[in-house]
């Protein structure tokens, strides 16, 4: 099915709004962003609708609980432009509220990515996924060393300089124990969307992710 946005017009936009990033210009192209917002939106559906044919957390999920608001949240920052330069959304049980492991789509003007893992867990959560890949190691290691996620994806993880208390400085997965979150990376470029059905090719990306959902999210069970 052909995809009802085009990326190309959204990042051409995007670029304009980075440049011109005021409530006055915003106003002004404001015919112009719902007219390139709502296909986007009606193609995120439609992505939810493709995850959720191979991982039930997706299913139910309406695009308004996905997708996140243009304007940003400025009370308490030193930033103070108005608007994001960027279209995203998260898929997954709860959307963008959500504390599972999930996959992200961020379409921007510094970034086109896809994503999946745990973003910032709270210290109990992060505790627990330690103490999960301690006790299965084999298994996590066969999920992130599968090469439909090797060739696609890449750490992008903080990480502590120390190894978390508890564990030993020599333990075999002090990389993985020392992150403080789960998230792997896919980058793109533009030309990834240069034809007319991103939306399947974004699912298709999105499946491999799936087994590590999984295993992260069992802390959550």
């Amino acid at each position: 099915m052909k995809s009802a946005s085009d990326i190309h017009e959204v990042l051409a936009f995007l670029r304009q709004l980075t440049i011109n990033n005021d409530r006055t210009w915003f106003k002004s192209h404001k015919e112009r962003y719902d007219a390139l917002r709502e296909p986007w939106e009606h193609d995120m559906q439609r992505l939810i609708g493709l995850v959720a044919d191979f991982d039930p957390q997706a299913r139910d999920l309406a695009v308004k609980d996905s997708v996140y608001r243009i304007y940003r949240d400025i009370r308490f920052s030193h930033d103070k432009r108005p608007y994001k330069n960027y279209f995203s959304g998260v898929i997954g049980k709860g959307g963008r509220h959500t504390l599972l492991s999930c996959y992200y789509v961020h379409f921007g003007v510094e970034e086109l990515m896809l994503c999946g893992g745990i973003w910032w867990p709270e210290k109990p959560v992060l505790d627990s996924l330690r103490r999960l890949i301690d006790a299965e190691s084999e298994e996590f290691l066969a999920i992130i060393n599968q090469p439909d996620i090797t060739t696609r994806y890449h750490w992008a993880s903080r990480s502590l300089k120390m190894m978390p208390k508890g564990f030993p400085m020599d333990h075999p997965m002090s990389r993985f124990l020392k992150m403080k979150e789960y998230l792997m990376v896919m980058n793109l470029d533009e030309d990834y969307f240069d034809c007319e059905d991103w939306v399947e090719k974004v699912a298709a990306d999105l499946q491999p992710l799936k087994p590590l959902h999984d295993f992260l999210n069992y802390v959550f069970e």
